[in-house]
């Protein structure tokens, strides 16, 4: 996987083998080559973060009601998942602003399209992103920007009113006060 916006791949850990065999057939091939290649970790600045779904798969349980057909693959440091459904769908639940968005319809252009601004902003939402890593610093990969009050909550979408929080406490807190709209 020889792309640009791996150029700033910042490891968390190494993917076991057997995590690897458990999940062949199961996520896209070119995810695979990239736990090979480089493991579990953040692109894009620490915006995105290749995770292991089996640390997510609880959390899914509880906040998506077709979470049996569904793993997360990418979690994103303003608190939205990535999950792959039904071995073809790409959808990023954004709890933040109570949306699920269809990405793509398979894999295959994933990684190249967000070599594109435009990709980053329509498909992954990621403004204020620049603006608040370079307030606050980058989140840890455990972590994320949580507005404070929540957006649901009548909270102010300002970057004075980013913390960093934990990313799994956030989603589920978030889901306290709103939906995600199907």
């Amino acid at each position: 996987m020889d792309i640009g916006i791996f150029n700033d791949f910042e490891l968390y850990e190494k993917a076991s083998e057997k995590l690897i065999n458990k999940f062949e057939g199961k996520v896209p091939e070119q995810l695979i080559e990239v736990w090979k290649q480089y493991g579990f970790g953040s692109i894009l600045n620490g915006y995105l973060k290749i995770v292991n779904p089996d640390e997510f798969h609880s959390l899914l349980e509880e906040v998506y009601i077709r979470s049996k057909e569904a793993l997360v693959l990418f979690t994103t440091s303003m608190g939205d998942l990535l999950i792959w459904e039904d071995n073809k769908y790409l959808l990023l639940l954004n709890f933040r602003r109570g949306k699920m968005q269809d990405i793509s319809s398979g894999f295959e252009f994933f990684f190249s399209d967000l070599e594109d601004d435009s990709s980053l902003q329509n498909d992954l939402d990621w403004l204020p992103y620049p603006d608040a890593i370079e307030k606050y610093g980058k989140p840890a990969f455990d972590e994320c920007f949580g507005y404070v009050p929540l957006l649901g909550l009548g909270g102010s979408e300002k970057i004075e009113n980013l913390e960093k929080v934990k990313l799994i406490e956030h989603i589920y807190l978030n889901t306290q006060f709103t939906s995600l709209v199907e």
